[in-house]
């Protein structure tokens, strides 16, 4: 069995396995995967109940201090804080990685974003199952040099891979959602008997890693790439880079897209919509109305059919 393999093995908590013994199960597997690559880990502590991983590992002269998450839920900004909190208590220069295999809360990731000191970086499910591949070093170099380079926290290690039949085109989405939206859209498209273009979504987690993930996208492979996520706040408020980013994009498409495509009623938030539920009212939208009314959504249509 794969490193890989092993790793997918634990995801829908196999018959018997309950969260606590899962954490062990993942404990062992990321100490494992780490002293392949000899990066001398050790851990401090471990706490079942929480399934978490406080520990460190070794990397190219230089120690960081790891904690590492399971949890049902998407982990919010206040244990990221946490965690950046031990970091900060320790020598200067201190790095810190942060692990979360459920993901993280809605503007968790633009929280730590905001702050003064940049030494945390952060991983996710698809970050740990690159590295079983190319191994947790890779992965982090990478991470590291968008952190140096872009002030950057959480970059996805996507943006470095293609699939080896063709260059699709990239969507770097806010959150999950967006996919949802553009995935219905494009769903349409194709029962209307419309070519669409083979699509891959690399999330940046909050609006303002949008730029800096996308840029790395670019940068990294030439890609085909646009900005799509759902905004509804003051347009005054979106950052600065995306406009600067605006002419090495296909398309930058920040708005209130719930509200104005959807036309959902005042009372549903659509923040709270199942992903299955908000991809077939995406599917099922009146397009010939809003391709007359709103031109950027005209615009969406003829960048997936290009």
């Amino acid at each position: 069995m794969t490193s890989r393999q092993a790793l997918d093995g634990l995801a829908d908590l196999p018959q018997g396995m309950t969260p606590q013994t899962r954490g062990r199960e993942f404990e062992r597997w990321l100490n494992g995967l780490l002293s392949r690559e000899d990066m001398q880990p050790r851990a401090s502590s471990f706490r079942p109940a929480g399934e978490e991983i406080d520990g460190s590992f070794f990397y190219e002269g230089r120690f960081y201090l790891l904690e590492a998450k399971w949890w049902k839920e998407r982990v919010p900004a206040s244990a990221i804080y946490q965690f950046k909190g031990k970091v900060d208590g320790k020598l200067i220069g201190t790095i810190g990685v942060f692990i979360s295999m459920s993901g993280y809360a809605a503007d968790a990731v633009d929280a730590l974003r905001v702050g003064k000191d940049l030494n945390v970086l952060l991983f996710d499910r698809e970050d740990v199952s690159a590295a079983a591949e190319v191994g947790f070093s890779s992965v982090l170099r990478y991470k590291l040099r968008m952190a140096a380079e872009r002030g950057e926290v959480f970059v996805p290690y996507a943006t470095t891979t293609l699939p080896a039949t063709s260059k699709p085109l990239t969507v770097v989405i806010k959150s999950r959602r967006d996919a949802m939206m553009v995935r219905g859209i494009a769903e349409r498209l194709s029962r209307d008997g419309l070519p669409v273009r083979n699509l891959e979504f690399i999330p940046s987690l909050g609006v303002i890693g949008l730029a800096n993930v996308a840029m790395a996208a670019i940068e990294e492979q030439a890609r085909h790439v646009i900005i799509f996520a759902d905004f509804a706040g003051d347009p005054a408020n979106l950052p600065d880079d995306l406009t600067y980013i605006q002419g090495r994009t296909e398309a930058v498409l920040v708005g209130p897209w719930s509200t104005d495509w959807l036309g959902l009623p005042s009372e549903v938030d659509a923040k709270k919509l199942p992903p299955n539920e908000l991809l077939s009212r995406a599917s099922n939208l009146n397009f010939d109305d809003l391709r007359e009314r709103d031109g950027r959504f005209e615009r969406l249509i003829r960048i997936l059919t290009a």
